[in-house]
């Protein structure tokens, strides 16, 4: 089996860049459902025809997406795509690539669901365990967003550390693991947002300063009552902004 055209643009560099292109390649085809669950995975030779790729890169790329539960292996059936029952949802590659994807409406809700569930807890632990040099980076954190355009990158990098710190803040080695969900979901929903002025940002870096704030005077009830809002508030900014890019995309494509 073949991949459609686009999924494997021609693949350079050295032997490990290679294993990583090609598994990100497959990865894509997948989770975009370019190749459905229960088909076969194209074998190192169908590849070649695009790029000379080896048996062993190919098979340490399969071993790899496997680990993800995106592709299965069995005698008699061959190498093939997973259901996404079998997906490996949390793990941060593959959820970043389901939003690289496009995702949906629906994926978009479950993540801001689980945010929902860990974001204002870890803000509560966060404010009753915070060490003052916590309490001080998160409010750097907020001064940089603060004194920075809306959606800029530096804009960005504050934001993606205020969370980070947050997370880190909590005290609590089995949350801090689900950080790199928290933090490629958001760093995807900003990717959304470019173009927004500084009244649109005005509500959300309130919001934050008050989570901030929170956090410094150990108010754990307060500082996850304001982080809920604040992720309630990004879900209906997410979906809004989602549907409009994927409406620029219908469009651009109809006139094509």
């Amino acid at each position: 089996m073949d991949l459609p055209d686009g999924i494997l643009p021609h693949l350079g560099g050295n032997p490990e860049t290679l294993f990583s292109q090609v598994a990100e390649r497959i990865a894509s085809a997948i989770v975009s459902g370019a190749v459905p669950p229960g088909a076969l995975i194209p074998d190192e030779s169908v590849l070649g025809t695009h790029v000379p790729v080896s048996r062993s890169v190919y098979r340490e790329a399969v071993k790899f997406l496997a680990g993800k539960g995106l592709i299965e292996s069995r005698p008699r059936s061959g190498t093939r795509a997973s259901p996404v029952s079998s997906w490996n949802l949390l793990d941060p590659d593959v959820l970043r690539w389901q939003l690289r994807a496009g995702g949906n409406e629906k994926f978009i809700n479950d993540l801001y669901e689980l945010r929902a569930f860990i974001e204002p807890n870890v803000a509560r632990l966060a404010a009753e365990r915070r060490t003052p040099q916590q309490a001080e980076a998160l409010m750097r954190a907020y001064e940089g967003m603060a004194s920075t355009p809306p959606m800029t990158p530096e804009n960005t990098r504050f934001d993606l550390a205020f969370h980070e710190t947050l997370i880190d803040s909590c005290g609590n080695q089995a949350l801090m693991c689900l950080r790199s969900m928290v933090m490629t979901t958001l760093m995807w929903a900003l990717g959304l947002q470019h173009g927004k002025t500084a009244q649109d940002y005005a509500a959300a870096l309130a919001d934050h300063k008050r989570v901030a704030e929170a956090v410094a005077r150990k108010d754990g009830a307060t500082a996850s009552a304001i982080m809920i809002v604040l992720v309630n508030d990004a879900l209906h900014e997410t979906l809004e902004m989602f549907r409009r890019a994927r409406e620029r995309h219908k469009l651009a494509t109809a006139a094509e």
